[in-house]
């Protein structure tokens, strides 16, 4: 059980702090992870701990590199006939103030054991490579401040970024970030926490580039005027033909299935009605309804790491590509997606169905447009696309044609088609309305961690025994990251319906 002491919370902020207010709209794509939740990851050590004054110093000093961080997360103004950053459900960052909310800083400790929440890697990876994970405690290590636009209207003097330093009872500790979406993804993340290890050390260079925060940039790329009235119609076609799911969260709630705790947000994204009585009511873009039917909030979902080592990635590349039909230049990661989501299926009971089931990809838009943004641009520049197939055929196990549908889907989005779909984004009436993937029985969603060096972050007592990517524990949520460099490959999170997890790890 978690000690009877209560936790120390402070704010903290950039040092000098910043003189004058700076206000900064995000970018499209921010706008659209609104809803989300928290971009986050834990970190557990062995130990020892470096003192509470270095890590605390340390991470003022990388925090100068990021002040926005310490600023006040809140919608843009609207303004009718404004630029796009200022219609309905766009967020905007204000820094510089004195009424700044700065970061929250918690220092806890914990009765609890590092042995007891978490095995070695080489213990998690003995047997059948898998490790039962259900149990881990992810809360006792997260602050339970809630974050500014949490439930897209409460903001004021919210934090959009929360550290949690906690203390084991043997000496070993955690550190936990918890940030708002629109803020960073993973990758920023890991901007910054790469930093402040450095910082920890003493070190002036990060593994990670400086960050780069200039929302605009990635705005920039969207293809025509983007501040008119009216949406270039020629562009949004293109945009309309990309695997991009469109599933509504307004009409959802009507819905006998849609799960009641989800009406406030879906009924905090709408806009303010009626509008001026002269005015037509807002357009809105065409959508799917969500199947609700098909995700059971009810069932008991279980959570496992599943290992592949490297020479397990490697052969499951080179003998997907020798299956027929198969692209020559698949990569290891669509091939050991196109594994697990076929375990997935075939757990699922679709071996022998003719259902639609669909693997939605989270991608990076960095890499995507032209010129490329640098890895070290902060935000959260993320969309989700997604695979269809039948039950029957993404429960094969021959993956090859999965693996090929894989590789073509990610290939659709050039820098062309990038430039449309931004285009179409930045006119939407609530860009928080449309979801592009799903969950629950028919849906898997993939997010990769691969290439953030995740295991190594060090601040002065070593690398970490285990790292936890913060995800909502719903069925069919999938994390991939790379291994520690003790035991090298590839780790899976997979967060599954109970009965298909057991399923699934027998047939493993």
């Amino acid at each position: 059980m978690c000690s009877s002491r209560p936790p120390q919370k402070l704010r903290l902020f950039p040092s000098p702090r910043l003189t004058a207010p700076v206000s900064t709209q995000l970018s499209i794509l921010d706008a659209t992870v609104a809803r989300f939740s928290p971009t986050g990851a834990v970190w557990l050590f062995c130990g020892p701990s470096p003192s509470h004054a270095i890590l605390q110093s340390s991470f003022v000093a990388t925090l100068n590199d990021f002040p926005q961080w310490a600023g006040q997360l809140q919608w843009s103004p609207v303004r009718d006939g404004g630029l796009h950053t200022e219609r309905f459900g766009r967020p905007m960052i204000v820094y510089g103030c004195d009424s700044d909310p700065g970061v929250e800083w918690v220092i806890s400790k914990t009765e609890k054991t590092l042995d007891s929440i978490v095995p070695s890697a080489l213990e998690r990876v003995a047997g059948n490579a898998t490790w039962i994970a259900t149990g881990f405690p992810q809360t006792i290590f997260l602050s339970d401040t809630k974050l500014a636009l949490h439930d897209l209207v409460d903001y004021a003097g919210l934090p959009g970024m929360s550290v949690q330093i906690t203390e084991f009872a043997c000496g070993g500790y955690v550190i936990a970030v918890k940030m708002a979406h629109p803020l960073a993804d993973a990758q920023s993340l890991m901007v910054f926490i790469h930093q402040w290890a450095s910082a920890c050390h003493g070190f002036a260079k990060s593994p990670m580039a400086p960050p780069t925060f200039n929302p605009g940039k990635l705005d920039s790329h969207a293809s025509g005027s983007i501040d008119g009235d009216v949406a270039d119609q020629s562009l949004v076609d293109t945009a309309r033909l990309l695997p991009l799911h469109r599933f509504d969260w307004w009409n959802d709630a009507k819905d006998p299935a849609f799960p009641s705790f989800l009406t406030t947000t879906s009924e905090n994204s709408k806009p303010p009605f009626p509008r001026e009585k002269s005015k037509p009511p807002l357009p809105l873009s065409p959508s799917t309804p969500g199947p609700w039917s098909t995700w059971d909030f009810s069932r008991p979902v279980s959570h496992a790491m599943l290992h592949f080592t490297e020479e397990q990635l490697s052969s499951l590349r080179a003998t997907t590509r020798e299956s027929p039909g198969c692209r020559p230049d698949i990569s290891r990661l669509d091939a050991l997606l196109a594994h697990i989501w076929s375990a997935i299926n075939r757990a699922r009971g679709f071996s022998h169905s003719d259902d639609n089931v669909f693997l939605n990809v989270t991608l990076s838009a960095r890499t995507r447009v032209q010129p490329p943004l640098p890895d070290s641009f902060i935000g959260s520049p993320i969309f989700l696309t997604h695979i269809r197939s039948s039950g029957s055929e993404a429960s094969a196990t021959s993956l090859g044609p999965t693996a090929s549908a894989i590789r073509e889907t990610l290939k659709l989005f050039t820098p062309e088609k990038m430039g449309a779909f931004l285009h179409d984004a930045a006119f939407e009436s609530s860009p928080q309305r449309l979801w592009q993937a799903f969950l629950g029985h028919h849906h898997t969603l993939v997010t990769s961690w691969l290439r953030l060096n995740v295991y190594d972050v060090d601040f002065g007592g070593g690398t970490p025994r285990y790292v936890h990517a913060v995800m909502p524990k719903m069925d069919g949520c999938v994390q991939v990251m790379d291994s520690s460099r003790e035991i090298g490959g590839v780790d899976i999170s997979l967060y599954l319906d109970s009965l298909a997890m057991a399923k699934l790890i027998q047939e493993r």
